[in-house]
């Protein structure tokens, strides 16, 4: 029915509102329906989510039916609405059936049944995933009992594996309930509505009489967010040095376009330094080996890796040793592109991250070169020795998993990077070395759902470190917040600074105690050296990822080796760079009503009148507004064993004699670190100096030639510095 003219649509829209502002989260249940004089839908139950979670792998939805007592209704859950298809709808109107061919494989009309029997209290009974067979998704029906109210709190539950809810299709079988909506190098996701239809009798003694309907949805997602952490990168012979350049994640799709959340394809891209001018290496053809410490991950294809040949080996970039600029090196750039089998199915948990790690090996073959006329010639060289170098890198593919329906949609902080000086990760149970007093770390944190970082930039509010590990946990929401004054420090608090920290549980979202500025406003303040939201690298070009960098130098809140938890604060501020978008209007919450008396298919059969609400409340934008933490646990050092520790300077103080050094991270003697860098630029000029004379016209490299006494004092030093760091 459609009102035409001012006062009428202002009398429906106060109407309206009045109405559905008495519905419930996610349920609903007043006569709204214009022409049912009788008052058909006055007394109403509702159909609310219980839960919708994943844990060990296996997915749990169990929705809270409530069946009204002495009224004949039914209540029919399905992926597709009650009009799907206009000739073929769930309830006949020529003899009041009820169809199940005419439901999607996933509802929960499990038979065909009769007027007399669908329509009459009892109907809904307990039953199993035996007596449900019929039907593909819903594997428990449970009875309940009466609230006092009037209705009966019934229980449709489905308990399965996450795959076989994606097979789900819709009553004509031919496109699955869950549509890609949203997609990125990073993350995937997928939603569906749930509609859930009060089915009533215009007239409960005529069978063919009509029906009428009330119904609405509940829009579930999935979300499948992937980020790659590199542990190290390491090199089985001395001679040769591998440094990452990077290692992305990316999603893989099938021939129909679309994501396969099984799979993920992995580009990885390092440098090979050979400390000679007079050798280079080449790839050995389909020596790439991976080891996965879960058997279930593997290589699924191989989309390119370097051709196994010595002329088809990069070409040497001779650069001068970064130690003493006095030795030219060559460096080999090497790519492999691969798709990679990730299976998380039996153990993903929502929203915690899964890390699934494997050892990548590359086999290599060394060549000793000559010169022809001073340039490095490929053609003279010789393979030296016989057995293969091996570069080994451990990478994790960090796979986080979230499901909620789209009223619990929120934004999430998540861990794309945290690396120390030697751009190890330091993440506690990565067996790293541990961060060490006056090191400088790295943090870098990305946002879900990826579909807003188009519209929003990660703001820092808050930067605080504390000693323990427990505060990284779920008991403990508010993180380092909560951890004793002497045993944390601040190292960034913006003046906006707010947080209200948010806990999910059964019964709902729990709002905690807000946090202010003036919380940290007497914590010890040992300030970042950097912090910024990246949304291009160094070069300019666009990351496909953005992410909130911050860096910060590590000081020691205890004189031994401890497990330390960052926690951070950030806020989501609009993009200056953009139009900004138009705001949902704070009222109504819910929109987009459609009213019709009558609904007639081509054999002019239909006598149905519905009433549609798509209702949303809370969602992802609102969330927006909100302020999110994030924590993370990462191993320290502490201070070198002949320092003491200062509390109140959280210092490491270097006993008498001795000096601490930001190189080493240890006491040493004065004079005991030569200043290699005031060194190198006596030699750098020196081989200015001499380099035109020694190249030749077109010669793309040269020598530098040093005197032997500063060769040896620099070579003295890097050893010095060598054992230092050993010890």
């Amino acid at each position: 029915m459609f009102f035409y003219g001012g006062m009428a649509r202002l009398f429906f829209g106060l109407v309206l509102v009045v109405l559905l502002v008495r519905m419930s989260r996610a349920g609903f249940g007043d006569d709204i329906s214009q022409d049912n004089e009788d008052n058909r839908f006055a007394n109403m139950g509702q159909v609310t989510k219980d839960s919708f979670d994943v844990e060990s792998g296996v997915v749990t939805l169990q929705l809270n039916v409530q069946d009204t007592e002495g009224i004949k209704e039914i209540w029919i859950l399905d992926f597709q609405p009650y009009r799907f298809n206009i000739d073929a709808m769930p309830v006949n109107e020529l003899d009041g059936q009820l169809m199940m061919d005419q439901t999607s494989e996933c509802s929960s009309v499990y038979e065909t049944a009769s007027w007399n029997d669908y329509f009459n209290d009892t109907y809904f009974t307990d039953k199993d995933s035996t007596g449900l067979a019929s039907k593909k998704l819903f594997t428990q029906f449970t009875r309940g009992s009466l609230n006092g109210d009037g209705f009966r709190d019934n229980k449709i539950t489905f308990t399965g594996d996450m795959g076989l809810f994606f097979t789900c299709k819709d009553s004509i079988n031919e496109d699955f309930i869950w549509q890609m909506t949203d997609i990125t190098d990073d993350e995937i996701e997928y939603r569906t509505k749930l509609y859930t239809t009060n089915v009533r009798p215009k007239d409960p003694l005529v069978s063919t009489g009509g029906i009428s309907f009330v119904q609405s949805h509940i829009e579930l997602i999935w979300r499948l967010s992937r980020s790659v952490l590199t542990k190290f990168l390491i090199s089985s012979t001395a001679l040769i040095r591998p440094i990452l350049e990077f290692a992305r994640v990316t999603a893989v799709y099938d021939a129909l376009d679309r994501a396969v959340p099984t799979q993920s394809a992995l580009h990885i891209r390092f440098r090979t330094v050979v400390d000679s001018d007079t050798q280079m290496l080449s790839y050995n053809t389909d020596s790439l080996v991976y080891d996965p410490d879960n058997t279930n991950h593997g290589i699924n294809a191989i989309d390119y890796q370097p051709d196994g040949t010595l002329d088809a080996a990069p070409d040497c970039e001779f650069k001068l040793d970064e130690g003493t600029q006095t030795q030219l090196q060559c460096q080999q750039t090497w790519e492999f592109k691969l798709v990679l089998d990730v299976d998380t199915s039996g153990q993903v948990d929502n929203r915690i991250p899964v890390d699934a790690s494997g050892t990548f090996e590359f086999y290599f073959t060394l060549y000793g070169c000559e010169k022809t006329n001073n340039e490095f010639d490929k053609a003279t060289c010789q393979q030296v020795g016989t057995d293969p170098a091996k570069i080994s890198a451990l990478i994790t593919i960090q796979t986080t998993v979230f499901i909620q329906d789209m009223e619990d949609d929120q934004v999430t902080i998540i861990l794309q990077s945290l690396t120390g000086a030697e751009n190890e990760d330091p993440s506690y149970g990565t067996g790293s070395r541990g961060v060490a007093h006056k090191e400088t770390v790295d943090l870098k944190v990305k946002f879900s759902p990826a579909l807003l970082r188009k519209d929003y930039d990660l703001d820092l509010l808050l930067f605080m470190v504390c000693k323990g590990e427990e505060y990284a946990s779920d008991t403990y929401a508010q993180g380092c917040l909560e951890a004793p004054s002497s045993d944390r420090y601040v190292a960034h608090r913006d003046g906006s600074f707010s947080f209200i920290p948010r806990v999910s549980n059964e019964n709902g979202t729990t709002l905690l105690d807000e946090y202010n500025s003036s919380h940290v406003a007497e914590d010890t303040y040992q300030p970042l050296e950097s912090q910024e939201y990246l949304r291009e690298d160094e070069s300019g070009q666009a990351l496909a990822v953005p992410v909130h960098q911050s860096k910060f130098v590590n000081v020691a809140l205890s004189g031994e080796s401890a497990v330390y938890t960052i926690t951070t604060v950030y806020r989501l501020v609009e993009r200056l760079q953009v139009p900004l978008r138009k705001r949902r209007a704070t009222l109504p919450k819910m929109h987009d009503v459609i009213l019709s008396k009558s609904v007639w298919g081509r054999t002019r059969t239909g006598k149905s009148t519905g009433t549609i609400i798509e209702r949303h409340s809370r969602d992802v934008e609102d969330s927006a507004r909100d302020t999110h933490g994030h924590a993370v646990p990462f191993t320290t050092m502490g201070c070198p064993e002949d320092s003491e520790h200062i509390q109140e300077e959280l210092d490491c103080r270097c006993p008498v004699g001795k000096e601490y050094s930001l190189k080493t991270f240890e006491c040493l003697e004065p004079g005991a670190e030569v200043d290699v860098e005031e060194e190198t630029n006596e030699v750098q000029e020196e081989t200015n100096d001499d380099e035109d004379d020694l190249k030749k016209p077109g010669s793309k490299t040269g020598m530098a030639p040093a005197t032997s006494c500063t060769l040896w004092l620099i070579v003295t030093a890097n050893a010095i510095i060598v054992l230092m760091r050993m010890h």
